[in-house]
């Protein structure tokens, strides 16, 4: 069986290896085991390489974190699900990037016939993240939400679900060619950062008001900037730190205006504390999806052995929407 594989630490291009590895042993109680058909990537998986990921798995692992897939074997309790056209979220240290990989029947969801594997491998963090950084955020039809990274897979995901509400998008992104990513996905206003100040644009844009929502996944600087774009009772929602960990906040910064601070992690945290929800959303989504409203930004499809590669320009920068892994045929 191949399967991408770290030994140590370090930039993916370096510590990532296609191995040939003795099969997976039969599913356990409550587990699946789905031939893998597609693996979205997300910089979850660079900050994994590096060594950096908040929860770190000790050496070997395999990255991957989401994953439509066949399910071809399962453990006592499970059984239903046999044969089924799935989407998991596997735990780590044992990811998704592989020819079969096994997880917990909770953590999996059939996937709906007339959604393909390509793009359903492109659906669950990002747009489960998306969506529940708008849930909390209260976010609906005449909010305006800045969004920074506009042109990465997160960002774009949180776009189109913010426009299905309703709202007014702004985003921000590096470079023109970005920013026109972000206009295609419904951004009102595209911020190049590269050229301008976000601050001073977003108050240009509002009139001073400020923005109900800022949804952030990048931290550092623009983090702490990105509160001088609240408007009265407005809501920070941080998603992700890919640039840099945010500086502490002092809360006499949101007590002035009356403003919330809302963090949201999906993975960490929705599967296990909310399945319901968890279900809900995808059910939510997989109508979205079918409506037009939403469409999973895949803009590069690479086989198994190219991924280390596509980690590291996703890691550099150099990537917009959502990457995705084909490893095996959808036969189904």
């Amino acid at each position: 069986m191949r399967r991408l594989v770290a030994y140590e630490h370090g930039e993916p291009e370096q510590v990532l290896t296609v191995a040939d590895l003795p099969d997976d042993p039969p599913p356990g109680a409550g587990e699946v085991q789905l031939a893998v058909h597609a693996v979205g990537l997300n910089f979850l998986d660079v900050s994994l390489c590096r060594g950096n990921y908040p929860m770190l798995p000790d050496p070997p692992y395999t990255p991957g974190v989401e994953v439509a897939g066949r399910v071809v074997a399962a453990g006592a309790g499970a059984t239903e699900l046999l044969g089924e056209e799935v989407i998991a979220c596997p735990t780590l240290p044992r990811g998704a990037l592989g020819e079969t990989v096994t997880v917990a029947a909770d953590l999996v969801v059939r996937r709906p016939a007339d959604v393909p594997a390509i793009e359903a491998a492109g659906l669950p963090v990002i747009y489960q993240t998306g969506w529940f950084a708008l849930e909390r955020a209260w976010v609906g039809a005449g909010d305006t939400v800045l969004i920074h990274a506009g042109a990465g897979g997160v960002g774009i995901a949180t776009t189109q679900l913010a426009v299905a509400r309703g709202a007014t998008v702004f985003c921000t992104a590096g470079g023109p060619e970005k920013a026109a990513v972000c206009r295609a996905h419904g951004a009102a206003l595209a911020i190049d950062y590269q050229r301008e100040d976000f601050v001073a644009a977003v108050q240009e844009a509002t009139g001073g008001r400020g923005v109900d929502v800022v949804v952030d996944p990048v931290g550092g600087e623009v983090f702490t900037r990105s509160i001088e774009c609240l408007a009265f009772e407005g809501r920070m929602v941080p998603v992700g730190t890919a640039a840099a960990p945010p500086p502490k906040v002092d809360p006499m910064e949101l007590v002035g205006a009356n403003l919330s601070l809302i963090g949201v992690a999906w993975g960490s945290a929705y599967p296990w504390h909310a399945p319901a929800a968890v279900a809900k959303a995808y059910q939510e989504l997989f109508s979205l999806y079918r409506s037009g409203d939403i469409r999973p930004p895949v803009s590069r499809v690479v086989p198994l052995a190219q991924t280390p590669q596509v980690l590291a320009d996703l890691g550099a920068r150099r990537t917009t929407g959502k990457l995705v892994v084909q490893v095996g045929a959808d036969d189904g």
